[in-house]
């Protein structure tokens, strides 16, 4: 008798657990959930923008942020359309790599292709501005 009454008890305890796992699942249990709200977009105040090129300016970078020289102004507006002039002064580059630099842009980051022109013009500005840093490999070694 007692092996019946362990039986009965193990059977009906699965049954109601079985049976509150499945009104879980259908959300009886629970009660109501908050509804997702995505969060309220962020309004920007609209860029100042250079009334001689038309450009708003990125990344808040001016022109002056440039070192002075010819073709400053070209290359400002060329190079921060899609990038700031920190990333500009970081490079020390001789004007091949500089053009190199200029080609990959254009290829693999949708860079719109310069006029000739203009392109002479910042490949001067920037090779002028920012060579490379180190002549090579041991260059800065003293013990050399």
């Amino acid at each position: 008798m007692t092996q019946l009454n362990i039986t009965h008890v193990v059977v009906i305890s699965l049954t109601a657990v079985f049976l509150l796992v499945a009104m879980d699942r259908t959300g009886e249990l629970r009660g109501p959930q908050p509804a997702y709200r995505p969060p309220a977009p962020v309004q920007q105040a609209a860029p100042v923008v250079d009334t001689e090129k038309g450009k708003p300016p990125p990344h808040n970078d001016t022109v002056e942020d440039l070192p002075d020289g010819k073709g400053r102004d070209t290359t400002f507006y060329t190079c921060t359309a899609c990038h700031g002039v920190a990333l500009i002064k970081a490079q020390g580059l001789s004007r091949e790599l500089w053009d190199s630099s200029i080609d990959l842009m254009i290829e693999k980051h949708r860079m719109p292709p310069v006029k000739p022109a203009e392109r002479a013009e910042i490949l001067d500005y920037l090779a002028e501005q920012f060579p490379p840093r180190r002549r090579g490999r041991g260059a800065d070694n003293p013990f050399k």
